[in-house]
């Protein structure tokens, strides 16, 4: 159901509720193009983190733009909810919105995970694009997710962070690109200042991509049109891991973005776009382009 709808000149902002959560949808230039493409950002990327990026994809396609339950101004959802159940929050609002037989999709970081849940589940998606994208949990990052936990709840902000700026920036990167440096900068600042609702969403997004972040590739789509990207300096979730998800497709492909970590999206804004919005044309288009 329905329960809001507020159009401004930015685009058109929908709140809907599924069973009981909200799920909150922003439109830009909706029937521009034949499909829309539906953006999934990642855990802090909520509607208004992004807009720029929605802004500058909506210059070629309609956009619709998610906070799933538990990001952005929906509150907490608590992490006992898996990933499938966020697909099926997604997936209520497109039917409401009345697009939800064919779509485009992207999914970048915590909501690569979601993405390709999605795409396991709705054989609707004509063009999946997935940025800095996780299949796995890895040990190390099991164990670096344990340790920010443990920092928030001892209320150790200024170490939390410190190493989340780390986990997400690669400190070598930050040596030498200004940019670079100046984004972990601005992370650090919002993590030193976020209130006590995105502390607990963080514990509870942080809590379910460590009870539920695996995601079997051999239940997806074989046949499918996928595009894989990240960083080419992203430690976080590094280009292997990425080629590896991309090569899991008779139609992958991966693309790395230099002079980038997992902050792609900020260190090279134009780059990024770029690369999604090809990734969304016809087979036959992007061809000629190349």
């Amino acid at each position: 159901m329905t329960y809001a709808t507020k159009i401004s000149p930015e685009g058109t902002f929908h709140r809907f509720s599924y069973q009981g959560f909200p799920v909150h949808m922003k439109e830009y230039a909706p029937n521009s193009t034949t499909l829309p493409l539906v953006f999934i950002g990642g855990a802090f990327q909520n509607i208004t983190a992004v807009e720029k990026l929605s802004n500058a994809f909506s210059q070629e396609t309609w956009v619709i733009t998610v906070d799933t339950p538990g990001n952005g101004e929906t509150g907490v959802l608590p992490h006992e909810y898996d990933f499938e159940f966020i697909c099926q929050a997604i997936h209520h609002g497109l039917c409401e919105l009345g697009v939800a037989e064919r779509v485009n999709m992207l999914g970048c970081s915590y909501g690569s995970i979601i993405a390709m849940r999605y795409a396991q589940m709705y054989n609707n998606i004509e063009h999946l694009v997935l940025g800095s994208a996780m299949d796995k949990m890895p040990d190390r990052l099991e164990y670096a997710f344990n340790h920010l936990l443990f920092l928030l709840e001892w209320d150790k902000t200024e170490e939390f962070a410190e190493s989340f700026t780390d986990l997400m920036t690669n400190p070598a990167l930050r040596e030498t690109n200004r940019l670079a440096r100046l984004t972990a900068d601005k992370l650090r600042h919002a993590l030193l200042n976020a209130n006590c609702g995105i502390k607990e969403q963080f514990k509870h997004n942080t809590k379910r991509i460590l009870d539920h972040a695996d995601t079997d590739l051999s239940k997806m789509p074989n046949d499918m049109d996928v595009t894989v990207f990240t960083g080419e300096h992203d430690h976080f979730l590094p280009v292997e891991a990425n080629m590896k998800i991309a090569d899991n497709f008779a139609n992958g492909r991966f693309i790395s973005l230099p002079n980038a970590d997992h902050m792609f999206h900020v260190e090279q804004f134009k780059g990024t776009v770029r690369t999604i919005l090809d990734s969304i044309k016809p087979v036959y288009d992007r061809t000629l382009a190349a």
